[in-house]
């Protein structure tokens, strides 16, 4: 039978140690006097007796236990000693042990002293030397358990680490309000990976300014608190429904230890650089703006603050600007200007081989208040740590990497197709490129490679399906770097054949630059996106089929009887196709791009992180290994 002091005060009234009108508890028949609270040992005895009296046939079973994927209980609550008891579950409801031991002794203080009570002091004084005996076994087994919890733990960012406390740090993670979470993030970018002695001051703070709403939820969360709706226990003396070591923790050093370990330097400055980006998009679009409007100033906005970042960061920007023309999908020439930003790092010496990773920097979907964040925000923060890393390091002699940022590719790839001009030109192209896009989502990674181009059609290229480009011993080389990085950060690469990721590779394909496009992808997403570009691909060569040069003269009926049949049945094969196409259901991940729904919390960090690793030990791969 539980205890409940809170149901005690709402029958004897408020709750203090000294009591007006003694009260009492009528003797059973045939026994001597009534037992009644003269002083504070006979009170406690009446206060447990009504307690468990009250309190039956409205407590809920006992048998509460936490689902075995449940964050982990409160490190050293499980050091109370050999009492059969479940410990405090982070975010569960189940009572704690010394609320059970408090229970147990408790109904046996009560049923002693109502069954004798000539012996009630005796029973008494044998169950509060019981308490004291279980209280100090308790808070020391308690204090030595949550010591050797805390100094025993694996190292913060080791694989034990991630593997054994990764809820708990991602649950106060999330707990925290938007501004809290960027500070936070900005601590640990601005610490670095002096994190232990840099960051635990600068979030204790944080911590102690945040609502008091907020700092309940954590409590709660680490399971030094109980949410005050949640007392279906009980608990004695007040509070008893905390924790055992509530009293003798800060909660503050503990949350402010967790936090400092939910990401790392690197993952701080990615957030931070993607949030940077996809803030100024948003901000760019302003009320009032047309739909044209919007998507320019979002893109100018955009590109203006990538710029700033990589000078931040001590780069040298070329910048290479762009023009010319290209038809739309009517068939209808439009000209257009563009600039691809570029940064370079070598080694000592003229470079015998070139590695170029890039990015298309635009979006669009301003029409509908996208941030990019997803497509292609998530390649530009890689792009940003990829600078980081190559600016600290020192290359091998001979070497140079290349990282671009594309412009328009959005509008038909074009920044890509007026750089591979311009490189073919001059003779300077990449030996092998590496083409990034939507890399902060799905369940793996996808490689497109040059055997594979054709499958996209965009009807800007000088032929419509133009043939599959041969596979150079260069670009089999990274491809293979790539695998073996993802294997050693348990990133799934899925079989794609049949498919092709569409992006700013594609141009350098085609044009015969080895190159491979890399993005995260869900396999399932996959499957619908090969089913739509098949489709696609039907309606290209459909519409290839009909002599649009003759259509006036189908409309003004100026075509002969052969003619006139031949154009409405190839016409009916185009617009059959159309249909078909349209009626294919999106992925989710198009589904999400280009409109509203690219936000920053479309973006998984985890995944843009795996994705990141890949890319970086397989770029420290290629510096140090051989030409092929």
């Amino acid at each position: 039978m539980p205890l409940d002091i809170s149901l005690v005060r709402r029958a004897q009234g408020e709750f203090n140690n000294r009591i007006a009108q003694p009260r009492g508890v009528q003797a059973l028949p045939g026994r001597t006097g009534p037992l009644t609270v003269r002083n504070g040992q006979q009170w406690l005895v009446a206060a447990l007796a009504l307690s468990s009296a009250m309190a039956i046939g409205r407590m809920p079973p006992r048998g509460v236990r936490a689902p075995a994927g449940d964050p982990m209980p409160l490190p050293g609550a499980r050091a109370q000693g050999g009492i059969d008891h479940q410990a405090v579950p982070m975010l569960g409801d189940a009572p704690t042990a010394p609320v059970v031991a408090l229970e147990h002794i408790a109904n046996g203080a009560t049923l002693g002293c109502i069954a004798s009570p000539r012996h009630c002091p005796q029973t008494l004084a044998a169950s509060l030397l019981t308490f004291g005996a279980l209280t100090a076994s308790t808070l020391g087994g308690g204090a030595l358990g949550y010591a050797f919890g805390r100094f025993s733990a694996p190292a913060a960012g080791s694989e034990a680490s991630r593997e054994s406390s990764a809820s708990l740090p991602q649950s106060l993670y999330a707990l925290l309000p938007d501004e809290q979470r960027m500070q936070l993030l900005q601590i640990v970018r601005d610490c670095g990976t002096d994190a232990a002695a840099c960051t635990a001051p600068a979030i204790r703070s944080l911590l102690q300014e945040l609502p008091e709403a907020t700092r309940r939820q954590i409590m709660v969360t680490l399971g030094v608190a109980r949410h005050a709706e949640t007392h279906t226990h009980g608990g004695w003396p007040a509070g008893a429904d905390a924790a055992a070591l509530a009293p003798m923790l800060s909660w503050v050093d503990w949350a402010a230890d967790l936090l400092g370990s939910v990401v790392s330097p690197a993952q701080a400055c990615f957030q931070l650089d993607l949030e940077q980006i996809a803030q100024a998009t948003l901000d760019a679009q302003q009320p009032g703006m047309t739909g044209a409007q919007r998507e320019v100033a979002a893109n100018i906005a955009r590109f203006d603050t990538l710029r700033a970042l990589l000078r931040r960061d001590g780069h040298t920007l070329h910048q290479l600007p762009f023009s010319g023309s290209t038809r739309d999908s009517f068939g209808f020439d439009q000209t257009y200007n563009g600039c691809n930003l570029m940064l370079e790092f070598s080694g000592a010496g003229t470079p015998r081989r070139t590695l170029m990773v890039l990015a298309h920097g635009d979006m669009t979907g301003a029409r509908e208040g996208s941030s990019g964040a997803s497509d292609n925000g998530t390649g530009l923060a890689t792009l940003l740590a990829l600078a980081r890393k190559l600016g600290a390091a020192t290359l091998p002699d001979g070497v140079r990497v290349q990282l671009l940022v594309s412009d328009l590719e959005e509008h038909g790839m074009l920044g890509a197709k007026a750089f591979v001009e311009q490189c073919l030109a001059q003779a300077s192209c990449p030996d092998v490129a590496l083409n990034l896009d939507m890399t902060g989502r799905g369940d793996g990674m996808t490689l497109s490679g040059s055997d594979r181009h054709h499958l996209y059609m965009d009807g800007d290229s000088r032929a419509l399906q133009p043939p599959p480009a041969p596979v150079t011993a260069a670009e089999a080389q990274l491809r293979g770097l790539l695998e073996a990085a993802a294997g050693e950060v348990g990133l799934t690469v899925h079989d794609s054949a049949g498919w092709v990721m569409q992006s700013d590779h594609i141009p350098f394909q085609r044009d015969g630059v080895p190159a491979l496009g890399m993005n995260l992808a869900d396999a399932a997403d996959i499957t619908l996106e090969r089913n739509m570009q098949q489709a696609r691909t039907r309606l290209w060569l459909a519409n290839a089929e009909v002599d649009w040069s003759r259509f006036e003269h189908y409309l003004n009926g100026t075509l002969g009887p052969d003619e006139t049949q031949a154009m409405e049945t190839r016409m009916d094969a185009m617009e059959h196709a159309m249909h078909t196409y349209k009626a294919l259901p999106l992925s989710r991940a198009m589904a999400n791009i280009h409109n509203r729904h690219d936000q920053l919390d479309q973006v998984d960090p985890r995944r843009a992180m795996a994705a990141l690793a890949v890319i970086e030990n397989a770029l420290d791969a290629w510096l140090h290994a051989p030409a092929p």
